[in-house]
């Protein structure tokens, strides 16, 4: 007997198949998926966070103004902090996280898994444009493809 798996459709609905048939149908249809869709509105949504231990501010206040550190030297200082958070403390910021802040929802943990994984350098000043959030280092979206130029024989 061969166990049957869920799969989500893009509209809410899901199915139980056989692992096999779910497979093809997940290849062949981008409408379905073996992980659930996002909640509506996630995107308008301000990330909550809880703090796994103590970080301070910045020693200067302009970093908040500035794009995410690529190395930072001391891990209980948080470029964007206004005031001191506790260990334990639930915070809500529209700010790049601190890595060791554990997402509460479902915006904070997209924001948190694209500010851990994508390159710093290339990241926004914040995670907000527009009342909403966006997740782009400017290397996502297709890419080109550059063919070198021929010589010409003279």
């Amino acid at each position: 007997m061969t166990d049957k798996v869920t799969i989500f459709h893009r509209d809410g609905t899901t199915r139980k198949l056989p692992q096999s048939a779910a497979q093809a149908l997940v290849w062949c249809d981008d409408n379905w998926s073996f992980s659930p869709p996002p909640p509506d509105g996630w995107e308008f949504e301000t990330p909550r966070y809880r703090a796994a231990f103590a970080v301070n501010p910045a020693p200067r206040e302009r970093y908040r103004h500035e794009r995410p550190f690529t190395d930072v030297s001391d891990a209980h200082c948080w470029q964007y902090a206004e005031r001191p958070v506790k260990a334990g403390e639930i915070i809500e910021t529209r700010s790049w996280p601190h890595p060791c802040f554990r997402p509460l929802n479902y915006s904070a943990k997209r924001v948190h898994e694209f500010f851990t994984k994508a390159q710093k350098s290339r990241m926004t000043v914040s995670p907000w444009c527009h009342d909403r959030i966006r997740l782009d280092d400017g290397l996502s979206g297709p890419l080109k493809v550059v063919l070198p130029k021929r010589e010409q024989a003279a």
